[in-house]
Formats: C-alpha cells, sequence, structure tokens
C-alpha cells in the first residue's frame, strides 16, 4: 500500500509543477517564432527547464507547507468552480 501512496503523491506532486512548465514551453515556442539563429533551436527547452524548475521549487514549497492534497482539494472544491451563488 506504500507503493500506491507513493505513486499518489509523485501524480499530485507532478500536477502542479506541470502548470509552470506547460507556460514555459509556450514562452519557447513564442520565442522560438520572435528570435533568429542559433538561439531559436535552444529557446523552447531552455524555457521548459526553467518553468520545471520553477514547478518543482513551487511543488515543494506547497508540499511542505500545507500539503498537496490538500491545495488541490481547495482548488477543485472552491465555490466559485461548484456553481454555488455566494
Amino acid at each position: 500500500m506504500n507503493i500506491i501512496a507513493k505513486f499518489v503523491h509523485l501524480l499530485l506532486w507532478l500536477s502542479v509543477a506541470s502548470s509552470p512548465t506547460l507556460l514555459g514551453l509556450i514562452l519557447g515556442v513564442v520565442a522560438k517564432f520572435n528570435l533568429t539563429g542559433q538561439l531559436s533551436e535552444l529557446a523552447i527547452p531552455v524555457c521548459s527547464v526553467i518553468g520545471f524548475a520553477f514547478g518543482a521549487l513551487w511543488a515543494e514549497r506547497i508540499r511542505k507547507t500545507i500539503g498537496l492534497s490538500a491545495f488541490l482539494g481547495r482548488l477543485i472544491g472552491h465555490r466559485d468552480i461548484d456553481g454555488i451563488p455566494k
């Protein structure tokens, strides 16, 4: 059962770290089209790695302070998302 719990924690951690990674990927694609030369070839991987680094730091901070499941539970169970009037 411990293996399953660690796998679920890994998935929660990756779900938090993936949003800055995707943002970095999008910024890399935009930068690739705006740059010329050899810099354009490195724009996507460099921006993605920087985004993943920020995402990893953010996920670790959330894990240590409030917990990953509590953080994602707050996001999913928010009143505005459920459609409950204020």
